[in-house]
């Protein structure tokens, strides 16, 4: 394993759509001083060379194995199909080599083990690409829960719609693998659902206790392996209860809302979907009338947001609301910041392996809720004994 006090040799593997934002990223920090980017790989030499063109990468590879054992490459970003996730880990663990995975970390729980087995044993950095948690909207609603605004959590719901028709983006070349259940691991809730989850898992911070249950359909695209459609009832080890639903099927423009209700109030997401998207948090809390909003702690819970402080009129009233406005920045660069920083510390990331595992073992779970009609309760593994 090779560490260094300097910029740290970056190379992105895989250059598909998805790599586009994992590029943006390295390339602000590369400006930054704090990352190198030496290569862009991808099993297609003409687009690996494309990106290394539009990006700044010293080099362009097709081997991902190769890319590893060379000497400037110190930390690799994965941005491959799900199937090569778990084969382009253990290469780079092998070689010493700390890793970013792009979301799901890979197919199953058995890859997860041995995905995290093998990056402790060789004392390298393993982080999941959960970007979600890493976007301000979600960092916000931290905050609020932090500051204690709406007292103990009770209830956790999610809606994300929205149309993807995965049909056609297995129709496009080198995409087939996504409509795949050996090759993706799944659908909606797998490959979307997962990263979604594990902000919820970031907020609520208990842990999942089990799956009650769940729902899935491959409703309007009929695909043969994957689902579009989700739904997921679970129960936090705090006792606070969750809803998850994940649909690809919308026909309409896309939605996202959440609320986070607990025994002094609830908070209400909407928006913050993806690049671009601004988000709109709203706050009821019975301690908004006596909130000291020139307060450091306070003004902490609020900052890079823009609010609408409620009115004074009734502090007897519990239903005074705080309307936060949070800017779209992307969480890609957040990431790669925070595993750069993980590597020079010497410390585990936020999002580790370990993460990446909890919210693909709640999707795995509601699978096998879904097939068996049963509860499912965890942990599906001993993820303690991987630390």
């Amino acid at each position: 394993m090779t560490t260094t006090s300097g910029p740290i040799g970056v190379a992105v593997l895989g250059c598909g759509s998805i790599s586009h934002p994992h590029f943006d990223g390295w390339q602000r920090l590369v400006r930054a001083g704090e990352a190198r980017l030496e290569v862009a790989c991808d099993s297609f030499l003409e687009r690996a060379e494309a990106q290394a063109q539009r990006y700044g990468a010293a080099a362009a590879a097709t081997d991902f194995a190769e890319v590893v054992q060379r000497p400037e490459v110190q930390a690799v970003d994965i941005c491959l199909p799900h199937h090569l996730h778990l084969p382009a880990i253990l290469a780079a663990a092998e070689a010493g080599v700390h890793v970013l995975c792009e979301k799901p970390l890979v197919l199953d729980m058995d890859e997860a083990v041995e995905a995290i087995r093998a990056c402790r044993d060789a004392g390298v950095k393993l982080m999941t690409a959960d970007r979600d948690r890493f976007e301000p909207p979600a960092r916000a609603v931290k905050r609020l829960l932090n500051a204690g605004l709406i007292g103990e959590t009770y209830h956790v719901l999610e809606r994300h719609l929205l149309h993807k028709d995965v049909i056609r983006q297995g129709a496009s070349a080198n995409m087939s693998w996504k409509l795949g259940r050996a090759t993706a691991g799944g659908g909606a809730l797998h490959r979307d659902g997962c990263y979604y989850i594990d902000t919820l898992l970031f907020w609520e911070g208990s842990g999942v206790k089990h799956v009650a249950g769940a729902e899935i359909d491959n409703f309007l695209w009929d695909t043969a392996e994957i689902e579009t459609t989700s739904h997921v009832l679970f129960r936090f080890n705090s006792g606070a209860i969750g809803v998850f639903e994940m649909v690809w099927c919308l026909q309409g423009p896309q939605h996202r809302e959440i609320f986070v209700t607990g025994s002094e109030g609830y908070i209400k997401l909407e928006g913050g979907i993806g690049h671009g998207s601004d988000a709109t948090i709203t706050l009821y809390s019975n301690k908004i009338p006596w909130l000291a909003f020139d307060d450091p702690q306070v003004a902490q819970a609020f900052s890079n947001c823009t609010f609408e402080q409620p009115s004074r009129n009734n502090p007897e009233m519990a239903n005074e609301k705080l309307v936060l406005h949070v800017p779209y920045a992307g969480g890609f660069t957040a990431q790669e910041k925070e595993f750069l920083a993980a590597i020079r510390e010497d410390r585990e990331p936020e999002s580790n392996g370990i993460d990446g595992a909890r919210s693909l073992e709640v999707v795995e779970g509601a699978y096998i809720a879904a097939q068996e009609g049963r509860r499912i309760d965890f942990p599906l593994r001993d993820w303690e004994s991987l630390r």
